[in-house]
């Protein structure tokens, strides 16, 4: 959940507390190594019927079917030497729509994939196309639009990260126009 629906997020933690999963061992827990650092999470889970209908009836918020919290544990290093070196996150989630036999595990598989496409996309457009430091009120829009084009083309040429190829092609000029006005329009 985003920080912007404190509201909705006091109702989650305060369900998930009344029924204990704030304060039970996780549901599901994993391990992983890679980009120089170890990382631990684990997930609190619980389908959430009462609490999707006061969501839908006091915030206008329907279709909630599950709801847990993610604590995710970091450490700098690929071994663990003091218990001080672990910086901690916890997120709430929620889950509704289609979604039918959910467990624990697929629960916390589909959370990292969304994050994936989250990082992959808006990571690109904050720190490569500095979108959040332009703000042109007016003409956002239209430079969103711009930018994705940018983006999708930069990745259909095979680029792996959208950034060397942004670079490449205002290297060259004339392969970034090649894009625009090539063939395929």
């Amino acid at each position: 959940m985003k920080a912007n629906q404190r509201e909705i997020g006091e109702a989650v933690r305060f369900w998930l507390w009344g029924h204990g999963v704030l304060e039970r061992p996780p549901d599901f827990r994993e391990w992983s190594r890679g980009h120089g650092r170890v990382e631990e999470r684990e997930i609190g889970f619980l389908e959430s019927s009462e609490l999707g209908e006061y969501l839908e009836r006091e915030y206008g918020w329907p279709g909630l079917k599950f709801c847990g919290v993610i604590r995710r544990r970091r450490c700098k290093g690929t071994r663990v030497k003091d218990q001080g070196a672990w910086e901690e996150q916890e997120f709430l989630w929620v889950a509704g729509g289609a979604v039918q036999d959910l467990n624990p595990k697929k629960a916390l598989k589909a959370l990292r994939r969304h994050w994936e496409i989250e990082n992959r996309l808006f990571w690109v457009r904050d720190v490569d196309f500095s979108e959040d430091r332009l703000h042109g009120r007016r003409i956002g829009p239209g430079l969103s639009v711009i930018r994705s084009v940018a983006i999708n083309l930069i990745r259909a040429l095979g680029y792996r990260f959208v950034v060397d190829g942004f670079r490449a092609l205002s290297a060259r000029a004339d392969r970034g126009l090649i894009l625009l006005i090539g063939p395929h329009l």
